[in-house]
């Protein structure tokens, strides 16, 4: 039997209160010019009260829809997944992770896997090279393998970062509980996060994909410091590295912005 007028109605004024709920979140934790949050916010706040039927005083949501905060759900009987290359030449996990299943696989790690180092920090980088164009469907297990392959041959490494995001997910590439490479003042006690995208160019930085990348970067971090035990207060860029000239994660990511997000996330996660 289909659905009356009346739940029809009533499940689209449900639908159309949690997407100005959403819309809300967003704009409150997203847009950073004033006089655009607080149009934004009128509309946000007028849908809410059609939606509704009453007057709906101005309001702040503090937290994202969780699904789409997290992305997907994870299924009870989760499994990491194995490593991509186990021997321990380079060992890599090369496997994509969701936001959601980031968050069990770090704890699985904490409790199952043995440390052989001591992380207490993280260090974000950008890819740079490649950028967003080059890898327009973000990356592969194959790329992973690829990198791996550069890395050995190319800089004579062993290890590398530990984590790849791109704007689909968070890939775990160096075993979180080794040692990574990935600059040279923070191999020993830091992990290190690698953003797709060229963030010293202004189109990487400003498209969709790349606020997505970096969100996920974002993300991850928040991840670490809830679950794996970094402090709140050990977070820098690669540019903070004394033995470097770069700029990385680029010069269009301003470091106060970024902290103050991740340590947010940190609070909803």
């Amino acid at each position: 039997m289909g659905q009356s007028q009346s739940e029809r109605e009533n499940s689209i004024k449900e639908e159309l209160k949690k997407l100005a709920y959403k819309n809300r979140w967003f704009i409150e934790n997203r847009w950073t010019v004033e006089e655009q949050q607080e149009n934004a916010k009128r509309v946000a706040d007028r849908l809410l009260a059609i939606a509704t039927g009453e007057t709906v005083e101005p309001v702040t949501v503090t937290e994202a829809p969780q699904a789409e905060f997290l992305d997907v759900a994870v299924p009870d009987n989760f499994t990491p997944p194995e490593w991509l290359v186990k021997n321990d030449n380079f060992p890599i996990v090369g496997r994509r992770f969701s936001r959601a299943e980031f968050i069990e696989y770090v704890k699985w790690v904490r409790v199952n896997e043995h440390y052989t180092w001591s992380p207490t920090g993280i260090t974000m980088h950008h890819t740079g090279f490649p950028n967003l164009s080059i890898r327009p469907n973000g990356f592969t297990e194959q790329h992973m393998l690829n990198m791996r392959h550069g890395y050995i041959n190319d800089n004579g490494w062993r290890h590398g970062p530990h984590l790849f995001v791109d704007d689909h997910g968070i890939w775990v590439f160096n075993p979180l509980s080794i040692r990574g490479v990935h600059a040279v003042s923070y191999n020993s006690t830091r992990y290190g996060i690698e953003m797709l995208g060229n963030f010293d160019n202004a189109a990487d930085f400003s498209h969709e994909r790349g606020l997505s990348s970096r969100s996920h970067g974002m993300f991850a971090a928040a991840v670490l410091m809830k679950y794996a035990g970094i402090s709140t207060a050990k977070l820098n860029f690669h540019r903070h590295d004394p033995e470097t000239t770069k700029s990385c994660p680029g010069k269009h990511v301003n470091f106060s912005d970024f902290e103050e997000e991740v340590l947010a996330i940190v609070e909803r996660v």
